[in-house]
Order: structure tokens, then sequence, then C-alpha cells
């Protein structure tokens, strides 16, 4: 478990029909994501610009009505 004052995630390791994958979920929304190595290497590819930037629109971008 990870945790500060806004968030907690809970991270383990899953062996899927794929290989291992890396599990983060967060423990108050409920949700999840399984990461295979190549997607946690593109991680590391990222500066914080990109972080930053997702974080503005965290589910993706509102729509119109």
């Amino acid at each position: 478990m990870i945790a500060n004052e806004f968030s907690e995630v809970h991270v383990s390791t899953v062996r899927t029909r794929n290989g291992m994958r890396l599990r983060v979920r967060d423990a108050k929304a409920g949700r999840e994501i399984l990461l295979c190595p190549l997607e946690l290497e593109c991680l590391t590819w990222q500066d914080s610009d990109t972080f930053s930037a997702m974080l503005r629109t965290p589910f993706g971008p509102e729509e119109d009505d």
C-alpha cells in the first residue's frame, strides 16, 4: 500500500495468461489497472508535465452537452 493525504493505492503482482502484470488499485474508488512490463517502461519515458496534464482531466475530457 502506498498512501498520502490525497490517495491510497494498493500495488501487487498478478500472473495472467499473458505473463506477469503489475496491479495498481485505487482503494477508495475501486478502480484498478493491470500493467505489462512494456506499459511500465513507457511510464519511465514520461516527464512530470505529462502526469500533470493527466491529473487535470483524470477521467478524460468532459463532453460538451
